[in-house]
């Protein structure tokens, strides 16, 4: 029996890579949000969604999109340790897709903001998230575009950052770093 190799070298991309993920992951978050829908009699059903969002300060504040938590009864947030935390809904910008949770939970990492205003069309760009239930999953790709975009409500977003970056159902919400 041949031994296995062991790990190889990282290359300076890939250490980049790992150290991005590392740095950002404690700070992601997947959120589960149940809504009220109606089946064909007119009878409750509760629906789920998912999405990502990322913690933006120690008191517990999570940055997410409208659209994941949109109407949502109720709202549960589960940390990179896999703990599970009922959210409290703080603010909501429609137009902008944009809102803001809150849990109460101890020791929490909050993410590392940039400055986009320097952004350039061309630079590396990774997104971390949850799509299709998994955890913790990361992309990479570049900023496509800097431009203003209609949302289908007809507010404007100015400076909107448009990637390549694989996004996938249950990424809404996460960070783009």
């Amino acid at each position: 029996i041949t031994e296995a190799a062991g790990a190889p070298e990282l290359d300076a991309d890939e250490k980049v890579n790992v150290d991005v993920y590392k740095k950002a992951l404690p700070s992601v978050v997947n959120i589960t949000s149940t809504a009220v829908g109606f089946n064909f009699f007119y009878g409750v059903v509760p629906q789920q969604g998912q999405g990502t969002g990322f913690i933006i300060d120690k008191e517990g504040h999570i940055l997410t999109n409208y659209h994941v938590i949109e109407n949502a009864r109720r709202v549960e947030v589960t940390l990179a340790n896999r703990k599970k935390y009922r959210a409290e809904v703080i603010g909501l910008d429609r137009a902008h897709d944009l809102a803001v949770i809150q849990i109460n939970a101890p020791n929490l990492a909050p993410a590392v903001l940039g400055d986009s205003r320097n952004l350039l069309v061309g630079q590396k760009v990774f997104a971390i998230g949850n799509p299709f239930g998994l955890s913790g999953t990361m992309t990479r790709g570049i900023v496509s575009s800097i431009r203003s975009v209609q949302t289908p409500e007809g507010a404007q977003i100015d400076e909107a950052i448009q990637t390549d970056a694989a996004i996938n159902p249950g990424n809404s919400g996460g960070p783009l770093l």
